[in-house]
């Protein structure tokens, strides 16, 4: 007996980008087709089969001219409507987003004085995506207000990649990792990678040194301003009272000093 399972053919939008200088602030938005036996409400964004089909895609072009990108973000490209009581579905392409983008004011870029047509954007992530939803969305442009210029994640070096790599695995079989990192390694920056990558509920961020608390919000932003995780210190951000005893995620900045003279350390204050 042989068995069959449908296979179902879907466009996607992939976005990536070239981490050198020529490449500084720009992505590029393209589409290509997925072939899976999934449903597509099963296809959700930066899932593997599309993952997979994009890189895919993207090598076909890029091995040969001897780049090497980062895929930053994959969506099924098609959204449903009601005509006349029925619900169709309706598939776009790559240059329906990019015509939201130009709509909006964001620039293409050229590399070339011929000014052939491509799918390099002057933009960030953020934009991007928020142009994908405007299509499905039936927009045509974007508010000023969703126009960003710098919300893309992190380049991180290769030592800081390789330590977020081996914590993850490492946490997999132990609960404990010790870098031994020197000054200015990016130990915070690092650490919250590895938190948003393993999905922690709940992570606490410990130091000695206090006068860094200015630059917590920073950093918590640079990782997860595309998450629902909430900020949280003795100062900025939500109290830890108030985040405890929800079902949100978050990530809580103290330092030792926050913890001096508690009696949840021998000492004999109530605090933390």
């Amino acid at each position: 007996m042989s068995s069959f399972s449908n296979t179902f053919s879907y466009k996607l939008i992939y976005v990536f980008r070239i981490n050198d200088k020529r490449h500084f602030g720009l992505l590029k938005i393209g589409d290509t087709t997925c072939d899976t036996d999934k449903k597509a409400s099963e296809l959700f964004p930066n899932c593997k089969e599309l993952n997979a089909a994009a890189k895919n895609r993207i090598s076909s072009y890029t091995v040969t001219a001897g780049f090497s990108y980062e895929l930053l973000y994959t969506e099924i490209a098609f959204y449903s409507v009601v005509e006349n009581g029925v619900k169709k579905n309706r598939a776009f392409r790559d240059f329906d987003v990019h015509d939201v983008l130009l709509r909006s004011g964001v620039k293409r870029h050229y590399f070339n004085a011929e000014k052939k047509s491509n799918e390099w954007f002057e933009t960030d992530l953020e934009t991007a995506k928020k142009a994908i939803k405007a299509v499905k969305e039936g927009r045509a442009s974007l508010n000023s207000s969703e126009v960003t210029k710098d919300r893309n994640p992190i380049i991180f070096r290769p030592e800081q990649t390789q330590a977020i790599k081996e914590t993850i695995a490492q946490f997999k079989k132990s609960n404990q990792m010790l870098w031994n990192a020197k000054m200015r390694f990016g130990k915070t920056l690092t650490a919250l990678q590895v938190a948003k990558e393993s999905n922690f509920k709940r992570t606490l961020i410990l130091t000695h040194r206090p006068v860094v608390s200015e630059g917590w919000y920073e950093d918590f932003e640079k990782i997860f301003y595309d998450t629902d995780y909430v900020f949280g210190s003795k100062t900025k951000g939500e109290k830890i009272e108030n985040l405890v005893d929800t079902d949100k995620k978050f990530v809580y900045f103290a330092s030792m000093q926050d913890l001096r003279g508690s009696g949840s350390v021998g000492g004999k204050f109530n605090k933390n």
